[in-house]
């Protein structure tokens, strides 16, 4: 294993996992162009929790409200904090479920291929632009997300199982449909990412301990650091992007990698 590879892979997982373009998609991709045949479990598992330590920094300040109302969360008080966490929660339940059953399953491995990837990119990203761009009466903020609301965007999420679909543009697409604003659309994805990569990770970390080497801790660490940074930047950089602008560079931008992909796989 060498630098440049856990490098490059990093940058890509930083600038991708809160963007709407595809975090799975683009390092499958990536690794293979670069010929990074030694994907190391743990480096995978490294470059998610810079991502998740980014976020939870972040947002900090909400998470530490959700924290000090979690023994209120399965009651019906009507506190901001309360309603934030329950909903969270609620979303974060079907990919769960269904998530489990198509890992386990194999399901989910036979879905990373390049002509998946390729179609994912663009048709959902067609629908990303067509959700960020319609008009509504009266936008939502998220203390306005009703528990049916939270289960909608929660059942949305599982499609993000497939490579270049993008859970980030998922959520966002489903939450700018059921009218919430652009902002809180994008706060919401960050925040539900959260619970999704801590149980992604959990499973992988089980299976690492007592198997770890120097090698293996000395590039993982290179990882978090470097996909830590660059996530923190990309939320910071998302956040104030949408208070004035539309998705439409990353539509653009999925459309053509998409159509690139696709001509690629065929000849």
């Amino acid at each position: 294993m060498t630098f440049l590879p856990v490098f490059i892979l990093s940058i890509i997982q930083g600038i991708t996992e809160f963007l709407p373009i595809s975090s799975s998609a683009h390092l499958i991709l990536i690794s293979d162009m670069i010929n990074f045949e030694y994907q190391s479990l743990m480096i995978d598992v490294s470059l998610h929790l810079g991502t998740l330590a980014a976020v939870v920094i972040y947002f900090r300040s909400e998470l530490s409200t959700i924290i000090k109302v979690s023994p209120n969360l399965l009651s019906k008080n009507k506190d901001e904090g309360v309603v934030l966490g329950q909903n969270l929660l609620i979303a974060t339940i079907p990919i769960v479920i269904v998530g489990a059953f198509l890992f386990l399953s194999g399901i989910a491995d036979l879905l990373r291929n390049i002509q998946i990837i390729a179609l994912a990119t663009v048709v959902f990203g067609i629908l990303l632009y067509f959700a960020d761009i319609k008009q509504h009466n009266q936008e939502k903020s998220l203390k306005d997300l009703t528990k049916k609301d939270s289960l909608i965007i929660g059942i949305s999420q599982i499609l993000a199982i497939i490579p270049g679909t993008s859970r980030a543009g998922i959520v966002y697409t489903s939450s700018r449909m059921i009218n919430l604003s652009r902002i809180d659309a994008a706060k919401f994805s960050m925040l539900l990412s959260i619970p999704v990569i801590l149980l992604s990770a959990a499973v992988p970390i089980i299976k690492l301990s007592g198997q770890l080497s120097i090698e293996h801790f000395k590039f993982s660490l290179i990882g978090f650091i470097i996909s830590f940074f660059v996530a923190f930047i990309s939320i910071d950089f998302l956040l104030k992007w949408v208070r004035s602008h539309s998705m439409l560079p990353f539509v653009i931008y999925r459309i053509v990698l998409g159509s690139v992909l696709l001509f690629i796989s065929f000849y």
